[in-house]
């Protein structure tokens, strides 16, 4: 699930694999397919949360190249703190120009 805003950011907002289906690839084709459609409508740069102690989202999202840009303290409801990832896009690929 993801949305763009007015500003020309989009965010993830959940990338969800069924345990059975994990470590296929899947999730990296979901992620690949949101930031391409987040391209389509302009957007230079996504972010995202995760939770500090999701150790395996954070290399997943490190593998496509998001970087932290902050903490954000006792973002889930649980008091658990979040990293807001972010990743700039690139505004020459054929996605951003409507390319297929």
């Amino acid at each position: 699930i993801a949305e763009a805003n007015r500003r020309e950011v989009g965010h993830i907002i959940s990338i969800d694999v069924l345990p059975a289906f994990r470590r296929s690839g899947l999730g990296s084709k979901l992620l690949l397919e949101a930031e391409r459609r987040l391209q389509m409508v302009r957007c230079r740069s996504v972010v995202l949360e995760t939770a500090v102690d999701n150790g395996a989202a954070l290399a997943f999202y490190k593998r496509h190249q998001y970087k932290v840009a902050k903490i954000a303290p006792h973002y889930y409801l649980t008091g658990v703190d979040a990293f807001i990832l972010e990743k700039k896009l690139d505004p020459a690929a054929p996605a951003a120009r409507g390319q297929e």
